[in-house]
């Protein structure tokens, strides 16, 4: 036999039990960062959903998370869908949460496949969670021509300086035997929380000094107070605050 047509047949052999393992890789490989990419964007669609409800929900408004789960769902590309197993019934957001006033938060999760009919067998648990503030007025310079001016939840007055003491709270933590001497800024006694039930027996106090209750738990509601930045063109009528609205 020709040595040479031995070599080339040989290379041949060679090439042929190669090349496809390496196209393989090759492609497992373009599939891993196809999927990784999906993911991504599957992320950025989450904060802008997030971002959304935080708008809609601004005003006391309830959104369902059935509803919440079928406009992320229809937002997601079919391109990146093949990349999700079981596909738009395999992505899970029964971990979010709705119910706190002040957040939203938003949680997905699904398994990731690369190239779903292909290898199939390989999944990759993915989980994303965004916490977003609920909409709470303009970014500053929305609006140029137009000044801002902060108002609160039930407020009479707008205030143009956002650390007025007026609005910005100052929790203080007492003892339960001081409670009953104390006064606030307008010197009235501190009642107890209908909020937190609070109780002088309960061990820590939190007051603020332009409140009029104490309460058992820092994380109590009415220790909370949510500022909108808005238009002054938009307070309607309220009326200036006498510390910072001059």
């Amino acid at each position: 036999m020709n040595p040479k047509a031995y070599k080339k047949g040989s290379l041949t052999v060679e090439t042929a039990m190669i090349l496809p393992v390496f196209m393989t890789a090759l492609l497992a490989l373009v599939s891993i960062l196809l999927m990784y990419l999906a993911g991504q964007r599957m992320q950025m669609q989450l904060i802008n959903t997030a971002e959304d409800l935080a708008v809609k929900c601004s005003d006391g408004h309830n959104e369902a998370l059935s509803a919440i789960r079928d406009d992320f769902v229809d937002s997601i590309p079919e391109e990146d869908l093949r990349f999700i197993q079981n596909g738009k019934d395999g992505i899970d957001m029964s971990g979010s949460d709705l119910d706190d006033p002040e957040y939203i938060v938003l949680s997905v999760r699904c398994d990731l496949v690369p190239l779903t009919g292909s290898f199939g067998v390989l999944s990759v648990p993915y989980s994303r969670k965004c916490l977003t503030h609920i909409w709470c007025g303009y970014e500053r310079g929305y609006y140029p021509d137009d000044e801002y001016v902060y108002i609160t939840n039930d407020s009479e007055v707008y205030h143009r300086d956002r650390e007025c003491s007026h609005i910005l709270l100052s929790v203080k933590e007492v003892s339960p035997n001081q409670v009953g001497s104390l006064r606030n800024m307008n010197g009235g006694r501190y009642r107890a929380c209908e909020i937190c039930h609070a109780r002088l027996t309960g061990g820590r106090i939190y007051i603020t000094d332009d409140g009029d209750r104490y309460h058992n738990s820092i994380t109590c509601s009415g220790l909370k107070r949510t500022v909108y930045a808005v238009r002054l063109s938009e307070v309607g009528d309220k009326r200036p605050c006498s510390r910072c609205g001059r």
